[in-house]
């Protein structure tokens, strides 16, 4: 009789074990608030990193200029953007050459451009989004992180 206790006692504890292993924790992610500059709506970091509010769509280059606030002697060297598509964590560049998915790269040291809309330092580019859903933008400036948001593609 003991014994059969025992037994019951060592099943009801594993299986409240296996019960508690399999709850998968989730992660709701919600697109990065916009900001204004100079009365103009931006998505991205607020004084650091982000361009026009706009609707990006997925398989369509769109062109835009990146926006980077700071000191601009800061604000020198490579970019890298990192796309990582939220659903999966698969990381892909979103800078594009010549607008084709073809040329996508993860730098562009093309140098950058006049300050505008309340920036310090501009630099235009195409960017692409592959998928529809949510996107982490992660950018860097001459390897250092310098900014990241969360980015709505239909």
């Amino acid at each position: 009789m003991v014994s059969a206790l025992r037994f019951v006692f060592l099943g009801m504890m594993l299986g409240l074990f296996v019960a508690g292993c399999e709850k998968e924790t989730t992660i709701n992610y919600e697109a990065t608030p916009t900001f204004i500059s100079e009365d103009e709506e931006f998505v991205g970091v607020e004084g650091k990193v982000g361009f026009l509010n706009g609707s990006y769509t997925a398989n369509e280059p769109q062109k835009t200029v990146w926006h980077f606030w700071g000191e601009p002697d800061e604000i020198n060297g490579a970019v890298r953007v990192e796309g990582t598509y939220l659903e999966t964590g698969e990381k892909y560049p979103l800078l594009l050459n010549e607008h084709s998915f073809k040329t996508a790269t993860w730098e562009y040291n093309n140098g950058f451009t006049q300050p505008n809309l309340g920036a310090s330092k501009t630099m235009p580019s195409y960017v692409g989004f592959e998928k529809s859903g949510l996107w982490k933008v992660s950018v860097y400036i001459d390897s250092e992180k310098f900014g990241e948001f969360i980015l709505e593609v239909k």
